[in-house]
């Protein structure tokens, strides 16, 4: 077996070196254990814990996984480059380790109660430990004297630069950038640190670990050859990660073909280590669970890259901000933390742990053969759980074989319920636990088997008279491999030989059969309490009633377009179980089905399907579409079992609150924390060619002191940003949809075939949108997609300003833009279908009856009282209005004024210095109509500018003008 030894440095004290080097290694992994252990812990509780998965991830990524890399990445450092630190500097390298437990913990203490600028502090501990870990390592690069595989080294330390920026990158996320950024922020943390920082580090450490578990050689050029994949690696992570920020899938796919072939071109030469291994003669087997851990790991890794490829790759038509968002990134998060890093952690570490403890030929044997025990049934149990587990979320025909392929043609994907995937998830988290357990059973093994044994002097135990050096791990030797026996000549097989296969043909079986038991046993009892496809959380349990399950299942094709659903009545029998098989044929729009049980497809763009469980059906449901609008425009479907259900039915599924009762509002408060003052000033001219972008995007936003809307915007805003133009101009409008369902853009001033230019794009779509400002006006701008009421009601709209030609200039200009906002009171149906958590979503049933709960300027109903337009004594003032809607409009007042000039719908009513002398009080404006009125104060004071229908002033619209001297 190839040793690359740890000759001791001329300064080191020959009579300590194996007692320091393994104390550093116990304590240095410690944090290994604890995390191993409260990892346990968290799945056991982890239903109680806010962000629970969140935090299970990232107690194997940054709790098990880094922590691991700064252990036994210093530990190889030492060995590759034969060097040996002194035992002062143990002491520095537990303390960086520590650094790192404390950063990580800070993390989580940040991340748990949703403090984003604690997580930060803690991202930037983390970032600390590793730039520290890997000026370290470049140190000790510096001072080696002709390090071989110095290649491996210098992997480390490029994959550690990489962790800092990936930390940073995720400490953002809990900031709830909201999208685009949310998946691109991920995106580009998970590339940094999956990719880079892990998949790097374990790359270039395969290199030299996997000859040494087969105990065959690795040539010092095939390795350097080999090692240039990391160098492709590298490149490709972060070209991948500007295409990731940038929202190019294209920069994006080249880069991972990149990452991907270079990742290729190094498990090549693995392969053909393995191989040469097989071919080599040995009375002692292999240590199994290394083995076949390691490979299962790498495996996975290679099948996460193509999901992530083809995921990214599938969007490449459109815009990588909308279409890749944080939920899709996260579908990648079971095949890369399950399946490539807790194997490839668990198989290094069930070979490394027995090697550094030492104690000699027979106690390695010994404690690497406990770590090995049904290895074979463990390994291919675990990766069957994780592959049903992957399937199971993922869509089409592809899946549905590979899923009844894994499963032996005994279950379908659409027999998977919660019940299923909690019993697989329990015997994953069993084999997972068992590594805890046979790991201290070969820690007690070892020390055994040293007690029991006399030193015996070769590898691995010490001379009488010579003391033992420090168990280092065996690395690759540079010499040429030994001739490797032909298969065809190998003698027969050794009895121990046939005792191993018969193991592994037992472990297949035991592995195969423990999995296909517990899948029979999960989707046995999904079918017969009735659990949903789509969760894990019971909410697709039907409720307990008289109806006897038949056991049988009615399975009904529906189609979402046009705010319809196809067929819109499912008649199954009472007692049955129903699949929706549910797809989005619409080619615009966002779409989903909410049942009145409670099961909920999620939100489907189009193109999209999924398969929805409604469980058993006991007696009539109705369901509909929760996308704002759309149930008021007839997306309505219902379930008839022929046994018409009772007014305790009915009544079991509604409340009792009124959904058209008046929301109260506070208009003597200030508006809150958060909400940020629309400017109303006229901005300047941008001459006679202009090109803006609006990016539709959902907030939350505050329309009066404590009620917050669940808003549709442009830009962020409930009355998007105003434009201003000039007579004949060229206007490009870039509209980017970055919201949850599809939005147009219509602007009043232009003259164009709607057809194109209006039409709805998809999220993650844009469209460019051109016109000539050819006549003069206050125009409206605002969203066209249907039901155009709720868009506009819920914040779509703003102004577009054309000032006529000749228009004299005046001191001050202001544009005030009206509009009514209609919200589901609290308690009633439907107030709970909404984006952001404390919102309150547009009701459409208030529309038809229309009675809004809030008319508000620009946006708030008191940002203006509490800081009003200003204005000083005999200045022009020139307030432009504009009837927003969607439904009302406005008679705009001063009060204290009067209006000497009138300007409404392209032309003068009232001309300043008119013949008559003439004034005005009002500018009476329907919806959807503009103009603008100039005064002139010849006072100071506090003058109100109201809307003098007095029922829309008193829901909030009102604003101050402050004029001084």
């Amino acid at each position: 077996m190839p040793e690359l030894s740890s000759a001791p440095s001329p300064s080191a004290r020959p009579e300590r070196p194996a007692p320091s080097r393994r104390s550093w290694h116990r304590r240095a992994a410690r944090p290994v254990t604890w995390w191993m252990l409260a990892l346990i812990v968290a799945v056991l509780v982890h239903p109680w814990i806010p962000q629970s998965r969140w935090l299970m991830v990232h107690m194997v990524t940054l709790g098990l996984i880094t922590t691991s890399i700064m252990v036994w990445g210093q530990h190889f450092t030492e060995a590759l480059l034969k060097t040996r630190l002194g035992d002062e500097t143990r002491a520095r390298q537990v303390t960086r380790i520590r650094l790192l437990t404390a950063g990580i913990v800070v993390t989580i203490a940040g991340m748990l109660p949703s403090w984003p600028w604690l997580v930060l502090l803690g991202a930037l501990m983390v970032s600390a430990a590793l730039v520290w870990y890997a000026i370290a390592l470049g140190l000790q690069v510096k001072a080696a004297l002709a390090p071989r595989f110095v290649f491996t080294v210098k992997a480390y330390i490029a994959a550690a630069s990489l962790l800092p920026l990936g930390a940073v990158l995720g400490s953002l996320l809990a900031f709830e950038a909201g999208e685009p950024w949310q998946g691109r922020l991920l995106l580009a943390h998970q590339i940094l640190n999956v990719l880079g920082f892990v998949g790097i580090t374990v790359t270039g450490t395969l290199l030299t670990l996997w000859p040494t578990v087969l105990r065959t050689r690795i040539d010092l050029p095939v390795a350097r050859r080999a090692a240039h994949g990391t160098t492709g690696m590298l490149i490709g992570v972060l070209g991948a990660v500007v295409g990731a920020l940038l929202g190019s899938p294209m920069v994006g796919v080249i880069f991972l073909l990149a990452y991907a072939a270079s990742f290729g071109w190094v498990v090549t030469t693995l392969v053909r280590l393995s191989i040469q291994s097989a071919r080599q003669e040995r009375t002692v087997p292999l240590p199994r669970f290394p083995l076949l851990s390691i490979a299962a790991g790498v495996a996975w890794f290679a099948v996460a890259q193509l999901g992530l490829l083809t995921l990214w790759w599938r969007h490449a038509d459109s815009l990588l901000s909308s279409s890749l968002l944080a939920a899709d990134v996260q579908q990648l998060t079971a095949p890369f933390v399950a399946g490539f890093l807790l194997q490839v952690l668990l198989g290094a570490m069930s070979y490394l742990l027995p090697v550094t403890m030492g104690g000699g030929p027979r106690a390695l044997k010994g404690s690497l053969g406990m770590m090995s025990r049904f290895a074979t049934a463990r390994v291919l149990a675990y990766n069957l759980v994780v592959a049903l587990v992957v399937l199971a979320d993922a869509d089409g025909t592809v899946a549905d074989g590979a899923f009844s392929v894994l499963t032996l043609g005994t279950a379908q994907i659409a027999d998977v319920g919660s019940w299923t995937r909690i019993l697989l998830s329990l015997l994953g988290f069993v084999v997972l636990v068992s590594f805890l357990v046979l790991m201290m059973l070969a820690v007690r093994a070892s020390v055994r088997l040293r007690r029991e044994s006399l030193p015996t002097p070769g590898i691995g135990a010490p001379s009488a008279s010579t003391p033992q050096a420090s168990p280092a791990v065996p690395a690759p030797s540079a010499t040429p491999a030994t001739s490797a026996t032909p298969a065809s000549s190998k003698p027969p097989a050794s009895p121990a030989e046939s005792t191993v296969n018969r193991r592994a043909l037992s472990g297949v079986l035991v592995g195969i059969g423990s999995v296909l038991g517990v899948t029979a046993l999960g989707t046995s009892l999904d079918r017969s309490l009735g659990t949903g496809v789509g969760g894990d959380d019971g909410a697709g349990v039907s409720p307990a009633g008289s109806v006897t399950p038949t056991g049988e299942t009615t399975t009904i094709a529906v189609s979402m377009a046009e705010m319809r659903f196809s067929p819109d009545v499912l008649e199954v029998p009472a007692g049955d179980s129903l699949v929706i098989e549910l797809s989005n044929d619409d080619e615009q729009d966002v779409h989903d089905l909410v049942l009145a049980s409670g099961v909920s497809s999620g939100r489907l763009r189009p193109g999209e399907s999924t398969t929805v469980d409604a469980g058993v059906i006991e007696h009539d449901l109705d369901g509909w579409c929760s996308i704002a609008g759309h149930r008021a425009m007839g997306m309505t479907l219902q379930v008839i079992t022929g046994e018409r259900g009772s007014e305790h039915d009915h009544a079991a599924n509604t409340t009792g609150a009124d959904e058209l009762a008046r929301i109260p509002l506070d208009l003597q408060s200030a508006p809150g924390a958060e909400h940020t003052l629309y400017d109303a000033r006229l901005p300047e001219s941008s001459g006679p060619e202009q090109r803006l972008t609006l990016e539709a995007v959902d907030v939350p936003a505050e329309i009066a002191p404590g009620l917050v809307m669940d808003a549709m915007t442009y830009a962020g805003t409930v009355v998007g940003p105003v434009i201003r133009s000039q007579l004949g101009a060229r206007l490009t409008v870039d509209l980017v949809n970055h919201g949850a369902m599809g939005h147009s853009l219509d602007l009043h001033a232009g003259q164009v075939a709607p057809d194109q230019a209006m039409r709805t794009i998809a999220p993650g779509e844009s469209l460019e949108y051109a016109i000539t400002t050819d006549h003069a006006g206050a125009w409206l701008y605002h969203c066209s997609t249907m039901p155009m009421s709720v868009h506009v009601s819920a914040g779509m709209l703003g102004a577009l300003i054309v000032p006529p030609a000749g228009l004299a200039a005046a001191d001050r200009e202001y544009v005030l833009v009206q509009s009514e906002h209609y919200l589901v009171p609290p308690g009633a149906p439907g107030a709970a279908e909404t984006l952001h958590e404390g919102a309150l979503p547009v009701s459409s049933a208030k529309i038809a009856a229309e009675q809004p709960d809030a008319t508000v300027f620009n946006g708030h109903a008191t940002q203006y009282l509490d800081a009003p337009l200003v204005a000083k004594v005999g200045e022009r003032v020139r307030v432009w209005v504009v009837a927003g809607g969607p439904s009302r409009g406005v008679s705009f007042h001063v009060v204290g004024a009067v209006f000497d000039t009138v300007f409404k719908e392209g032309e003068y009513l009232l001309a300043p210095e008119n013949e008559n002398a003439g004034g005005a009080q009002v500018l009476d404006l329907a919806s959807a109509q503009g103009g603008f009125v100039e005064m002139v104060f010849e006072e100071p004071g506090t003058y109100t500018a109201v809307n003098h229908s007095m029922v829309e002033m008193e829901r909030g619209a009102r604003a101050l003008i402050t004029v001084t001297d």
